[in-house]
Formats: C-alpha cells, structure tokens, sequence
C-alpha cells in the first residue's frame, strides 16, 4: 500500500511540474523577447508580437516583414550608437483580472552602462504570451 501511495505522489509531482514549466508568466516571455533583442534575432523578436489576426496570412507575412526591416534599419543603429543592447531586467508584473492582459515593468541597460526603464504591455493568446502594441 505504501508504494502505491508514494508511487501516486511521485506522479502527481511529475505532473505539478510538468505544468508549471509549460505555462510561463508574461515577464518570462518578455525576458524570452528580450534576449532574441539582444542577440539581434530580429525576426524571433517580432513573432513574439501580437498582431491583428483577423488579416490575411499575406498581410501578417508583410507586417512582420516591416517590423524586422524598421528594428533592423532604425533600432539596430540606435543600440548600435550606445554600445548594444547588454541587458533587459524583468522589474515587475502585473496582470489583469481575467489574466488575459498583463503590464511588465522593464530595464534595460545598454553596453555604454545607460539605463532606461519602461513598459510592456502583454496579451494571452492561445495560452502564450505576447507583447501587445498599443495602438
């Protein structure tokens, strides 16, 4: 009786844990976002963007072609002039009632030792975490 209990709370753990590391919070996924930034992973960045999903599969294909484009073009040259991109600290979470929405507070630190802090507002979506754009 005694393997049967322990063997049934070996399981129940595997799947507490199994669980808890496929669901991510939105300062995770930010911190995932953030360092495909980092690493000039443009195109990773910009799948972690909410966008309009009632457009056509082209239309989404173009757009994320243009946020690569203007992150390449424009915010490459920028964290370029300030030494890179070194670091994104996760400063807060917080997330809505109906946890569909989410704000994370955020660092960032550049390679010239510059800090600016900002946020992000988060939207759930098919259980995954994304960086919303506020229109």
């Amino acid at each position: 009786m005694k393997k049967v209990f322990y063997f049934s709370l070996m399981v129940m753990a595997m799947f507490m844990m199994a669980a808890c590391s496929s669901s991510s919070s939105p300062g995770d996924a930010m911190k995932k976002y953030s360092n495909y930034l980092i690493k000039g992973d443009y195109e990773k960045f910009v799948d972690g963007i909410a966008l309009d999903d009632s457009e056509t599969a082209d239309k989404l294909k173009e757009q994320k072609a243009g946020f690569v484009a203007l992150l390449r073009d424009k915010v490459g040259k920028e964290y370029e002039k300030m030494g890179g991109l070194k670091s994104i600290e996760i400063l807060s979470e917080e997330i809505s009632e109906d946890g569909n929405t989410a704000t994370v507070k955020i660092k960032q630190t550049s390679g010239n030792g510059e800090t600016q802090e900002g946020t992000q507002s988060m939207v759930k979506r098919d259980g995954k975490w994304l960086m919303s754009i506020d229109k």
